[in-house]
C-alpha cells in the first residue's frame, strides 16, 4: 500500500504530540509499505513554497516531501499549497491520504485528493477544525484578567472579537474598526471546514472524549468517526531505572505555551511543603519561556532553586533523558487535552501521572487507580494532589506502577498493533470507495427537466414543495416571486444537446405536475423529432384532456409512465396523495393501458406502465395488496423509493428511522415479493419489483454501504431555471454537493466534463447526503 501522511511539522524541527505521533505512525507502516509525509519546514533563506525531499533521518525508509512556508501563520487554505500537494499525487499515486494536522500548511489540501477519488483519512488531535484556535481557550474583554478562559463553543462574531482581535489586529481599536471583516473571515473559515468534513472518509479520534465533542458539537456524523488510541514504540519506553539519592521529582515535558498550564504548575509547585524538585524540560519558546522563567525567579531563593529549566529531549531517549530523572509526570493543561502522549508515556514507563479532571486526561489517568486528577484550572487543587504524592512516595510509585488501565497488563497499545489497526481502517475505507465508484458516461443517458417544480393539483403529504406541510408555494407568493417555469427555449436548447450527445430519455418535472406544463406537448414533439424517449412521471389525475387524450399523445413517444400511487386502499391512498380520488385514478389507470396495448398491438413500441410510490408507515402494511392491485391492472412494475423526510410531521413516517420500523420494512417486502409471484399480470409475466428489497438494521443512516450511486456520471438534472443539478435529491440538500453551472449559458457537455462535476463523481462518497440517500441500493438487490 501507498500512504501518504499530511502534518504540520515532522521531527526534529517540531516536536509536539501531533507531530511525534505521526513519526511514530509513520515508522510503523513503514515495515510494511510505502510511506510518504507530505510537511513543511520554515527557512526564511530559501524561497517560499520551495519544494525539496529527505528522509527521516531516524528511519529512511520514511520519504519526506517538504514545502518551504516560513510566513503561513493561521492561514487555513494556500493554492500554492495545493498545487505542489497535487503534484505528489499525480506523481506518486497514493492509495490513501491520512491527515494529522493541516494548520499552517493548506486545508484544501483534502480537496486536491478528493478530486481525484483519493481516500482520506483525518487523525483529530485537537479542535482546531471547528475552533480556529485549536483549544476552545479564549481572551474574554468583558474579564481582561482572564487570559486564556474556557470557550463555551464556537460563534462567528465571538471568535473574531475575542481572539482574532487579539492575534490579528493587535488592539481592541482596530478590532471595533475591522469587527466585520473578521466576523466574516472566521465565517467563512467555518464553513470551508464543514466543506472539508463532507470530503473526508473517516475521522479517527484518539479519545472518546473528542469523539463526542466532534459528533455533538461539529454534527460529523457518527458513521464518518471512530476510537482508536494512540500506538507506542514500547522497546522506546522501556528500561527505566530512576537515578537514586534525589528528593521526590515532579517533571514536565512539552511546549512553554500558556495553554499547557505551565504557569499553574509554577504555583501550585510554590505551595508545597518539603523537599521536592520540578524539572521542565521543552525547546524554549521566547517570550512565554521567559515570562515563565520571571515568575520562577520570584519565588524565595530556596523554592526557585529547585526549579530546573531544562533543553528539549530527544523521542528516542525520553526514558533515560526524562523518566529516569522524575517521580511523576505533570499534566497540567489549562484547555481540555484529549489524549495526551506524555500521559500514555508516562504510564507505559510506570510513572505516576497528575492531571486534571477534564477531557481525556481524565480519560486516560484514573483517580488514584493510576494518578491522580485535580480540579481543572485550579492551582490549589493541584498543589493538593502534589503534596499528597510528595507526602508518600511509595503510594506514588505504587499508583505508577499500574501503568495504562484502558489494557488488562496495564501496557498501552503497541506500535505494532496500532499500525495493523490503522491498516485495517485503511482497507475498510479503500474497500467502500471502490464499491461506491462510478464510471462517468461520455454523456448522460438521461436528463430530468424541472419544468414546472410549482404547477400542482395535489398536496402530497411528502412533496417538498406541495406538501401539507410545506410553506414554501405560499413564501413565494408572500415574496412576490413568480411560479418557477422552465422556458421554451431552454428546453429546446437542452434537448437539441442532447440528441446529439447520444441522450436516450427526457424526464419532464418530477415535483410539480409535467401535465400542467403549457409547453408540455412541444416537449412531445422534440423528443419525437429527435428520436429520444419520453420518460414520463405523473400523479394519475391526467389533469385537461383526461387519461385516454394524454395517452394518445404519450404513449407512442414513451419508453416508461410512472403513475403515482401510494396506497392499495383508498383512504390510505387519499391521505397520502390529498386532493386525489382513488376509484378515478384507477379508472384513468385502465384507459391509459387499454391505449398502450392498442397502440402495442398495432405494431408500436409497447411502453412500460410503473405504478411509483413512497414507501411510508402509513402504507407499508399494504405493500403486499398494492402489488396484487398492480398485476390485476396490468401495470409493469412497481417502483418505489423511502421517505425524504423534509418536515417534522412526516418523520415518524421513515421506514428507516428505527430497527422496528426496518423489521416492519423486511417483513412488508416479504410480502411484496410472494404476492409478484402468486399473482401474475395478465400477459402472464410478473410485476417487477423495483427498489423493494430488505433492510440491514444499519439503514438507518447508510441503506446501502456498498451501494454505488446510481445517478452521477449516469443522468443529469436540470431546474426550472437552468442550473445543472447532480441528483434528483430534494433541491435545498443537491445544492450542498455544489454548484456546477447553468445551461442558460454553458453547454451540457461543457458541465458534464468539468472539473466540479467530475471532482464530486470521484468524490462523492465522502458526502453526508450520499451517505444517507435513500436512491442507492446494496449491491445484488
Amino acid at each position: 500500500m501507498k500512504i501518504l501522511q499530511v502534518i504540520h511539522g515532522y521531527p526534529p524541527r517540531y516536536n509536539a504530540g501531533s507531530e511525534v505521533y505521526t513519526q511514530t505512525l509513520a515508522q510503523g507502516l513503514a515495515e510494511r509499505h510505502e510511506v510518504q509525509v507530505f510537511t513543511r519546514e520554515e527557512n526564511p533563506y530559501a524561497p517560499d513554497y520551495a519544494v525539496r525531499e529527505e528522509a527521516d533521518a531516524d528511519d529512511p525508509r520514511v520519504k519526506l516531501t517538504l514545502v518551504n512556508l516560513p510566513r503561513s501563520r493561521d492561514r487555513y487554505c494556500d493554492s500554492a499549497v495545493d498545487e505542489r500537494f497535487g503534484s505528489l499525487l499525480d506523481g506518486w499515486r497514493p492509495d490513501i491520504v491520512h491527515i494529522g494536522h493541516l494548520n499552517h500548511v493548506s486545508t484544501s489540501v483534502v480537496w486536491e485528493a478528493a478530486k481525484r477519488g483519493m481516500p482520506v483519512v483525518y487523525t483529530l488531535h485537537d479542535y482546531w477544525l471547528m475552533c480556529p484556535r485549536g483549544q476552545f481557550i479564549q481572551f474574554r474583554p468583558e474579564n481582561p484578567d482572564d487570559l486564556w478562559a474556557l470557550c463555551d463553543g464556537q460563534e462567528d462574531r465571538k471568535c473574531a472579537e475575542r481572539c482574532y482581535a487579539r492575534s490579528f489586529s493587535g488592539s481592541r481599536e482596530e478590532w471595533r474598526e475591522d469587527s466585520d471583516y473578521w466576523t466574516s473571515w472566521v465565517s467563512r473559515r467555518m464553513k470551508h471546514m464543514r466543506d472539508l468534513v463532507e470530503r473526508v472518509d473517516l475521522f479517527i479520534a484518539p479519545a472518546r472524549y473528542l469523539l463526542e465533542r466532534y459528533r455533538d458539537d461539529f454534527h460529523i456524523p457518527e458513521a464518518k468517526l471512530t476510537y482508536l488510541d494512540y500506538g507506542f514504540d514500547l522497546d522506546r519506553l522501556s528500561g527505566r531505572s530512576r537515578v537514586p539519592g534525589e528528593p521526590f521529582t515532579f517533571g514536565y515535558i512539552g511546549r512553554h505555551v500558556p495553554a499547557k498550564g505551565i504557569h499553574h504548575l509554577l504555583e501550585a509547585f510554590g505551595r508545597l511543603k518539603g523537599d521536592a524538585r520540578l524539572r521542565i524540560w521543552g525547546r524554549p519558546d521566547g517570550h512565554s519561556t521567559s515570562a515563565l522563567q520571571r515568575l520562577a525567579a520570584e519565588f524565595p531563593p530556596e523554592v526557585a532553586k529547585r526549579i530546573e529549566w531544562l533543553p528539549e529531549y530527544r523521542n528516542q531517549a525520553i526514558v533515560s533523558d526524562v523518566f529516569d530523572h522524575v517521580d511523576a509526570i505533570m499534566v497540567p493543561s489549562i484547555w481540555v487535552e484529549n489524549s495526551p502522549l506524555v500521559i500514555h508515556e508516562a504510564q507505559q514507563a510506570r510513572i505516576p501521572v497528575i492531571t486534571a479532571n477534564a477531557g481525556g486526561m481524565a480519560e486516560y489517568v484514573q483517580h488514584e487507580r493510576n494518578g491522580l486528577l485535580f480540579a481543572h484550572r485550579d492551582p490549589a487543587s493541584l498543589a493538593e494532589q502534589m503534596q499528597r504524592m510528595l507526602n508518600n512516595p511509595t503510594w506514588a510509585a505504587q499508583l505508577g506502577a499500574r501503568g495504562y488501565l484502558h489494557s488488562e497488563v496495564g501496557q498501552v497499545p503497541s506500535l505494532a498493533d496500532h499500525a495493523r489497526a490503522i491498516e485495517r481502517l485503511y482497507e475498510q475505507v479503500i474497500a467502500k470507495r471502490r464499491a461506491m465508484a462510478v464510471a462517468a458516461r461520455p454523456a448522460p443517458w438521461r436528463i430530468t427537466l424541472d419544468t414546472n417544480p410549482d404547477d400542482c393539483n395535489l398536496r402530497c403529504i411528502m412533496c417538498e414543495e406541495h406538501s401539507i406541510h410545506s410553506t414554501r408555494q405560499s413564501e413565494r407568493r408572500a415574496n412576490g416571486k413568480p411560479k418557477r417555469r422552465m422556458t421554451l427555449k431552454l428546453v429546446r436548447k437542452v434537448i437539441t444537446e442532447a440528441a446529439s450527445l447520444g441522450v436516450r430519455e427526457i424526464i419532464p418535472s418530477t415535483m410539480g405536475e409535467p401535465l400542467m406544463y403549457e409547453h408540455f406537448e412541444e416537449i412531445v414533439r422534440l423528443c419525437a423529432a429527435h428520436g429520444i424517449r419520453l420518460n414520463l412521471t405523473t400523479n394519475g389525475t391526467f389533469i385537461g384532456k383526461g387519461a385516454h387524450a394524454w395517452a394518445e399523445i404519450i404513449v407512442p413517444v414513451t419508453s416508461d409512465v410512472k403513475i403515482s400511487f401510494n396506497g392499495a386502499s383508498a383512504r390510505t391512498q387519499q391521505r397520502i396523495m390529498v386532493g386525489t380520488r382513488q376509484d378515478k385514478v384507477l379508472q384513468n389507470v385502465r384507459d391509459f393501458i387499454a391505449v398502450r396495448d392498442r397502440h402495442a398491438a398495432q405494431g408500436g413500441d409497447r411502453c412500460r406502465v410503473t405504478f411509483q410510490l413512497t414507501f411510508l408507515e402509513s402504507n407499508v402494511g399494504e405493500l403486499g395488496q398494492f402489488v396484487k392491485l398492480a398485476a390485476s391492472l396490468g401495470v409493469d412494475r412497481v417502483k418505489g423509493h423511502h421517505l425524504w423526510a423534509h418536515f417534522d410531521q412526516i418523520k415518524p413516517l421513515s421506514m428507516r428511522r428505527s430497527p422496528e420500523s426496518i423489521q416492519r420494512w423486511n417483513r412488508a417486502v416479504d410480502e411484496a415479493r410472494e404476492a409478484a409471484r402468486q399473482h401474475p399480470l395478465p400477459n402472464g409475466g410478473s410485476v417487477l419489483l423495483e427498489n423493494i428489497f430488505p433492510l440491514d438494521e444499519n439503514a438507518q443512516s447508510d441503506m446501502a454501504p456498498d451501494g454505488a450511486c446510481p445517478f452521477l456520471g449516469q443522468e443529469a438534472w436540470v431546474n426550472a431555471e437552468g442550473r445543472f443539478d447532480p441528483c434528483c435529491a430534494p433541491d435545498a440538500d443537491r445544492l450542498t454537493l455544489g454548484r456546477f453551472g447553468d445551461l442558460n449559458s454553458q453547454s451540457l457537455k461543457d458541465i458534464w466534463h468539468g472539473e466540479a462535476y467530475r471532482g464530486l463523481v470521484a468524490g462523492y462518497a465522502t458526502r453526508a447526503l450520499c451517505q444517507s440517500c435513500n436512491m442507492r441500493k446494496p449491491k445484488g438487490a
